[in-house]
């Protein structure tokens, strides 16, 4: 089986770090303007558990996204190909588009995933029952 990285991911990257960065500022302004005194210790304390309590946040958020990878296995019958693939939504907002050797797999909800094939292929058959969709083509 393959799978390929889900590309909300990706995006959520650069701004965790920003937020982090900001954090890490905020942390350290607080560090400055409250250097002395009992006041300015329980504030730097407070902003460093809030600061380490949503990194741990951000983490567990990124890889819940991480599990929606598109998991799907290609097959070859000599002069055909298979694709099954776990795909989210209703059977009516499926569609799979056959552009020579790319197949686009998409769906409800902004799901759409592409499987680059070694050989243009025909569309020949399709279904998609309990979330798995099975489009069998034709070598050209």
């Amino acid at each position: 089986m393959q799978t390929s990285k889900d590309r909300r991911v990706q995006e959520f990257r650069p701004v965790t770090i920003m937020l982090l960065t900001v954090l890490m500022i905020v942390v350290i302004v607080f560090a400055l303007r409250m250097h002395r005194g009992f006041v300015g210790i329980v504030l730097v304390s407070v902003t460093v558990f809030i600061l380490f309590y949503w990194i741990k946040e951000i983490r567990k958020m990124l890889k819940k996204s991480g599990l929606r990878d598109f998991i799907y296995e290609v097959l070859y019958d000599g002069n055909y190909i298979s694709i099954i693939a776990q795909v989210p939504g209703p059977e009516d907002d499926v569609k799979v588009l056959v552009l020579g050797k790319r197949i686009i797999i998409k769906s409800g909800s902004g799901f759409r995933k592409t499987v680059v094939l070694p050989h243009k292929v025909e569309l020949v058959d399709k279904s998609y029952k309990n979330g798995v969709l099975t489009i069998k083509m034709q070598k050209l």
